[in-house]
């Protein structure tokens, strides 16, 4: 709501970095939620907003806060029972008073970094939040799932943000905590936010049964697919394919196959195609092969697949890689140089005489391949 330069750097630097859930979108996983908010702060004050003040001359506002509770405290506060925020605020009507402040300290007072409207739902969500210990994440996904059909919209929303920091395994983990009632009831309300259908359906393919499993099928089948749908493909994919894996997995391939599909369902695809790789490995290795080789002959994702294959060191898919070079599909730049990448890093046989072929018809591109791998390239040959 409010936050000056440095306190958003000293919020940054101070919160754990956030493994991120794969299903959510990349702007919640990076929003803090109110407990990486606490811990950052010096104090966290409650109580109810009053005066707010605008000054038309300088376009600066001013709003008192009345202290009732200090959930948080630092000696800089003095133990005023006004703290004043150096925003306009206003309090009109039915705009609820009460508010939960966080502060920083600069020059040996508080300096207010961010405030939301705080009910008494949201203190005791926040007090019971701030207890859970990090060494338990099952423990601590467990409250924050109970909080997140919460009638207060704070509290459910900030629930979810956890959810959406949280890393897939520790979700995976915390299942049985988890429950497929209430997710059947988030993912088929359409008052549930769209952006986090995606999350909910791989909870519920984390914890549901076989009638979840025909859920799942009912919707990603559906011709054509609801806009909600199509926007949380990957995680209802990812639900489907953890209940039903073989009915999972064929579809995902068909999906990621069909040039139907729009780009995004099949980026989407892609994603739970990289979920599964990265929690399963070797386990699940041939039907990240089989769709990865769907994928393959499109020029307008056959990068991503090609990529995804040389990071995890699979090369049993070189031949297939290295004949989509001369297709006019595969044209673009970033294609080509792609699978130029590809077959400097691949030890194969045939993806060095591909190179060597390719250095005498093509020198530049792939001097300029190597170049960029020299600078910038994590992955090892």
């Amino acid at each position: 709501m409010f936050r000056p330069a440095a306190a958003l750097a000293a919020l940054f630097l101070t919160a754990p970095p956030a493994p991120a859930c794969t299903f959510c979108g990349g702007e919640l996983r990076a929003k803090p939620t109110l407990r990486t908010q606490y811990a950052a702060a010096k104090a966290v004050l409650h109580g109810q907003l009053k005066n707010p003040r605008f000054d038309p001359k300088t376009d600066a506002g001013a709003t008192d806060l009345h202290v009732s509770a200090a959930l948080k405290d630092d000696p800089a506060r003095g133990g005023r029972a006004v703290v004043v925020i150096p925003t306009y605020l206003p309090v009109v009507g039915n705009t609820p008073p009460d508010f939960l402040l966080f502060c920083g300290v600069a020059g040996g007072r508080l300096d207010p970094t961010f405030g939301v409207p705080a009910t008494a739902a949201v203190l005791d969500y926040l007090k019971g939040a701030v207890a859970l210990d990090d060494a338990d994440p099952a423990a601590k996904l467990g409250y924050f799932f109970r909080h997140l059909d919460a009638a207060d919209p704070t509290v459910a929303a900030d629930a979810f943000l956890e959810f959406a920091r949280a890393a897939d395994a520790d979700i995976v983990k915390a299942a049985g905590r988890f429950d497929a009632a209430k997710l059947r009831k988030l993912l088929t309300d359409p008052a549930t936010p769209a952006e986090r259908l995606g999350v909910f359906a791989f909870l519920l393919g984390a914890c549901g049964g076989p009638a979840d499993a025909a859920f799942f099928a009912g919707l990603l089948k559906a011709d054509p697919l609801p806009e909600r749908t199509a926007g949380a493909f990957g995680g209802l994919l990812a639900g489907y394919t953890l209940l039903a894996p073989k009915d999972g997995w064929a579809l995902t391939a068909a999906a990621l196959g069909d040039p139907k599909r729009s780009y995004a369902v099949r980026l989407s695809a892609l994603g739970t195609v990289r979920f599964f790789q990265a929690t399963r490995g070797a386990d699940c290795k041939a039907e990240v092969l089989r769709c990865c080789a769907a994928l393959l002959p499109h020029g307008d994702l056959a990068d991503q697949a090609v990529e995804d294959l040389r990071r995890w060191g699979w090369w049993d898919l070189t031949a297939d890689v290295l004949a989509q070079f001369p297709k006019p599909t595969h044209a673009a730049p970033i294609a080509r140089r792609g699978i130029v990448r590809y077959a400097l890093t691949c030890p194969k046989p045939e993806a060095k005489a591909f190179v060597e072929t390719l250095r005498k018809a093509d020198p530049k591109l792939v001097a300029g391949v190597e170049e960029m791998m020299s600078l910038y390239d994590p992955v090892k040959k």
